[in-house]
């Protein structure tokens, strides 16, 4: 399975790579591995963005969406 370094992911989901650490920060994406420091994500990662970015469009807020995901 091909990892993916966060400007990869970042392009690939159309979010700054802020976005991304931001949603690690407060829970919305688990801790990537990291290869010499620098974050490698596998491919799942885009499915939770895409889920993080259609609850924004939703209305819900982050904190709602951090709440929900730790629920399930």
């Amino acid at each position: 399975m091909k990892d993916f370094m966060i400007s990869d992911v970042a392009r690939r989901a159309g979010v700054r790579p802020s976005a991304l650490r931001y949603y690690e920060s407060v829970g919305l994406l688990p801790a990537p591995r990291r290869v010499n420091g620098q974050r490698r994500y596998d491919a799942s990662v885009l499915q939770a963005l895409a889920i993080i970015q259609l609850a924004q469009q939703a209305g819900f807020t982050i904190p709602e969406t951090v709440s929900y995901t730790h629920l399930t």
